[in-house]
């Protein structure tokens, strides 16, 4: 299989298309970002920034990075483009495991508050169900939501994730949930 950093895939579901983020989404993205109904969900869970962004310029230089990481193969951000009005509403990271962390890859999923139903956040799970698992070597994926999450957890539930139970590790993860391949 080729490397997801040699050419970034795209998916289309029935609501949306994920491509790699572009600074062309900059505006669209700021109202994710800046939506503080949307903050209180974002994982920023060992990362250098919370993800809560106020201006066009501070969006700017998040994508920046978000494209930095990619070249040098960190990570893919995942632009999600509402297929109806063709705007980003959000994105989608997937951090790939590897040995060390027993291949478990880790899900970020950034969506603009009016999105955060079962409905949507189940489409976007089923992508990283059905090609995730494959892109790194992962054989298993986590995501946190947060109790107040009901409409997210829901779709995890719904999608075959689990309570994650890290109890054992010296810093715990509050609030995940896992995927098995």
């Amino acid at each position: 299989m080729q490397s997801p950093y040699v050419e970034c895939p795209v998916y289309e579901t029935e609501h949306f298309k994920l491509r790699l983020v572009s600074l062309t989404d900059a505006i669209d993205l700021l109202e994710c970002y800046s939506d503080s109904k949307s903050q209180k969900l974002f994982n920023a869970d060992n990362c250098l920034s919370d993800f809560c962004y106020y201006t066009v310029e501070e969006m700017h230089a998040c994508i920046k990075m978000w494209i930095y990481s990619y070249k040098t193969e960190q990570f893919i951000r995942f632009a999600i483009i509402d297929s109806q009005n063709e705007k980003a509403i959000g994105t989608i990271e997937i951090f790939g495991g590897d040995a060390v962390n027993d291949y478990t890859g880790v899900l970020r999923v950034d969506i603009a508050s009016k999105y955060e139903t079962e409905q949507y956040i189940r489409e976007l799970l089923t992508v990283s169900n059905r090609y995730f698992h494959n892109l790194f070597p992962v054989k298993n994926i986590i995501t946190k939501a947060i109790p107040a999450a009901g409409e997210r957890i829901k779709a995890l539930i719904n999608c075959g994730f689990q309570k994650y139970d890290d109890s054992s590790l010296d810093k715990p993860r509050m609030d995940f949930y896992i995927h098995t391949a």
